[in-house]
């Protein structure tokens, strides 16, 4: 998931916010352009992968309470667990697993598969 420049891009994003949140884009952006790599990300550019994060629900914005001020952005449960998977391996994961956790997680990603095909009958 973290591989070219926009993945980059997502992973220090997700560092920025896991650290803290919520912040504003120009927040964001001034932490990540210490980044390797990512030392000419322009505002503009920052602005259009918050904008897809928010899209596929990695990431949520929080609109401010007064008008004309920014948004905010904090990271969904995805986020963190796409941070988890890419840490991870699954092997890793299921040498780790006890009994009973393997069974929450087997039915986890149960639920999710379930939901998915049900979605996928009703269209």
């Amino acid at each position: 998931m973290f591989q070219d420049r926009a993945a980059r891009a997502n992973a220090a994003i997700f560092e920025v916010l896991a650290k803290e949140s919520p912040q504003t884009i120009k927040q964001i952006l001034k932490k990540i352009v210490k980044y390797e790599g990512l030392e000419e990300t322009y505002f503009a550019s920052l602005n259009k992968r918050l904008g897809n994060l928010v899209e596929i629900g990695l990431i949520e914005e929080i609109k401010p309470n007064k008008k004309g001020a920014p948004a905010s952005y904090r990271l969904c449960v995805k986020a963190f667990l796409a941070m988890v998977l890419e840490d991870n391996s699954m092997q890793d994961i299921f040498s780790k697993a006890t009994e009973k956790g393997a069974a929450h997680i087997l039915l986890a990603f149960l639920n999710v598969l379930l939901n998915q095909k049900d979605s996928n009958v009703e269209s």
